[in-house]
């Protein structure tokens, strides 16, 4: 973890977490602005064609991810964790690394089809760069907000031990179809 369990907030806890943010920013917007360039070959495609393809992207996300074909169908992820060694030299630096390589989404676990969600937008989308920046700043804070939840909390050990339990699918759910909504609009 991050931040050690059973104390209070520190100075340095405060720095971990800035870092972690930065990392998990920058390293998103280093995504979204590969994804965006890589849109203007969509751009000739017609409207039409781009929300149908976002359309059937998503569906075989979903199908793939959540829905009958999970487990049989593998989308592109790395399966394996962070290594240890991003924290050798210090507990900060490591943190920044460590929410960079996060951030990027493309070094770990991708636990909900929101974040390839996120990618078709901005693949078939053809969005103003600003747009896209701010999809890439959107998740990279997205991927910091329960770490500076843990910062926040009262009791530490309680937090982790209740928000790290497996099994809430609904959440997961209802966070890629809000994901999903959003990119319907802004196509």
């Amino acid at each position: 973890m991050l931040l050690p369990t059973g104390r209070r907030a520190s100075p340095s806890d405060a720095r971990i977490l800035l870092a972690y943010l930065g990392g998990t920013c920058l390293g998103s917007l280093v995504t979204v602005t590969t994804a965006w360039f890589l849109s203007g070959f969509a751009s000739v495609l017609p409207a039409p064609w781009r929300v149908a393809l976002l359309g059937a992207g998503a569906v075989i996300v979903w199908l793939a991810k959540e829905g009958p074909l999970a487990g049989r169908v593998r989308l592109p992820e790395s399966r394996r964790q962070i290594p240890a060694e991003v924290f050798n030299r210090s507990l900060v630096e490591g943190a920044f690394r460590f929410g960079f390589e996060l951030g990027t989404g493309v070094r770990t676990y991708v636990p909900s089809p929101a974040p390839y969600f996120l990618l078709l937008v901005l693949l078939l989308g053809w969005l103003p760069l600003g747009w896209a920046l701010l999809l890439g700043f959107g998740f990279g804070l997205g991927r910091a907000i329960p770490l500076a939840i843990r910062f926040a909390a009262k009791d530490r050990a309680r937090f982790a031990g209740e928000s790290f339990r497996q099994g809430d699918r609904l959440a997961t759910v209802f966070g890629s179809a809000l994901v999903l909504a959003g990119a319907f609009f802004l196509v």
